[in-house]
């Protein structure tokens, strides 16, 4: 019994930095808590010891990741719409302080895992175990069963991927929710003017109901086509739950609570003074992790 509350300790002491893997490899918070639970499983059950819990526990998670997103690629070909991932809700912003690593709150980001999402499952693994968790070669290596030549070959084919269109992260908090803030005035008064203010020329709305829900279909693109987007979704589908602030997926945004739960988590993000895309998840199978009390990884 000793031992079963050693290893639990353990796991414990690690669980945020798991979740945190697990989230961005896959884009799923409750496919990540599936793979953390299966984790625990084979670390408690894992006679020998082990020299870095961290680094076992880690190898484990990665590889069970990369098992799992073998057959999410194929459920996300049939995909009715635009895949978003499952968003993540918070009352408090991601920590921000000295401390605080940048590429870690970044990659938390709407519009940085849907980039991932071009890139393949190992590259994926080593890209974010190097850049984001900057872990030594020799161990990603390890980690993949592969070589310290390969993984460094991965992490920059992977680089090159994310380099072309990586977020530009280039406006402070406050605009971010200025505009947030403005952007659900014009939307809540209908005004197609004001609303427009706050959007770039090429925005881009992106709208995930999973088929469950109505929205649309593929992403929209342009100013205009945006503003009669939102505004129809507002006429069309008149939501009687409670709106609140929160922070979404690290980043200022709104949810739509009823009292079910979350019904709707919109985020924005923000490129020279103007918003340049919507994120919006109304697919109640994404909301469900949602609405639930939750600690931003």
């Amino acid at each position: 019994m000793g031992r079963a509350n050693e290893r639990l300790a353990v796991f414990e002491a690690e669980r945020d930095h798991l979740f945190a893997v697990a989230y961005r490899m896959l884009g799923s918070a409750s496919e990540a808590e599936d793979a953390l639970q299966e984790a625990f499983l084979r670390f408690a059950e894992h006679e020998a010891e082990v020299g870095s819990a961290r680094a076992f526990l880690t190898t484990i998670v990665v590889r069970l990741c990369l098992d799992q997103l073998k057959s999410a690629r194929a459920r996300r070909e049939t995909y009715v719409g635009p895949w978003l991932p499952e968003p993540l809700l918070s009352k408090q912003p991601p920590e921000r302080g000295p401390d605080a690593r940048t590429e870690l709150v970044e990659s938390l980001s709407m519009a940085f895992l849907v980039l991932l999402e071009r890139l393949s499952p190992l590259e994926r693994a080593a890209f974010l175990l190097r850049e984001v968790f900057e872990q030594p070669f020799a161990e990603i290596a390890t980690t993949l069963g592969t070589t310290e030549v390969a993984i460094r070959q991965l992490v920059a084919r992977a680089r090159v991927h994310i380099d072309e269109q990586r977020p530009r992260y280039d406006a402070s908090e406050q605009k971010k929710q200025e505009l947030l803030r403005a952007f659900v005035v014009a939307c809540a008064t209908a005004d197609p003017q004001a609303l427009g203010d706050v959007l770039a020329a090429d925005v881009v709305a992106h709208s995930d109901g999973g088929g469950k829900v109505r929205s649309a279909l593929k992403p929209i693109y342009g100013r205009d086509n945006v503003v009669r987007f939102l505004l129809g979704v507002g006429r069309k589908q008149p939501r009687t739950g409670a709106w609140e602030f929160a922070w979404v997926n690290g980043e200022p945004g709104i949810s739509l609570r009823g009292e079910a739960g979350v019904e709707l988590a919109l985020t924005l993000s923000v490129v020279d003074g103007a918003i340049a895309q919507v994120w919006m998840v109304s697919n109640p199978d994404k909301l469900v992790y949602a609405s639930r009390p939750l600690r931003t990884p």
